[in-house]
């Protein structure tokens, strides 16, 4: 498995759609050359696997506090 720098908690850009979502699950061997990711979208239910290559972490200061960022949700992030 290759290496990965997505950890659970970090926020991504979802390529595809736009949309933000939460890395909710330890990367999974996918290929040899990519991982699978398990996010959760915010403001929704919905869970999906995306390969690596299809989202990009969103920068330092949006990410949660524990992992070095200044975000702290809203009322409607669920």
């Amino acid at each position: 498995m290759i290496r990965s720098p997505y950890q659970i908690g970090h926020r991504v850009n979802v390529l595809s759609n736009g949309q933000t979502a939460l890395v909710v699950g330890m990367p999974e061997h996918y290929s040899g050359t990519s991982n699978l990711l398990r996010i959760k979208y915010e403001n929704s239910t919905r869970y999906e696997h995306m390969i690596e290559s299809q989202v990009e972490m969103l920068p330092i200061e949006e990410q949660y506090p524990k992992l070095g960022g200044t975000y702290t949700g809203d009322n409607g992030n669920g």
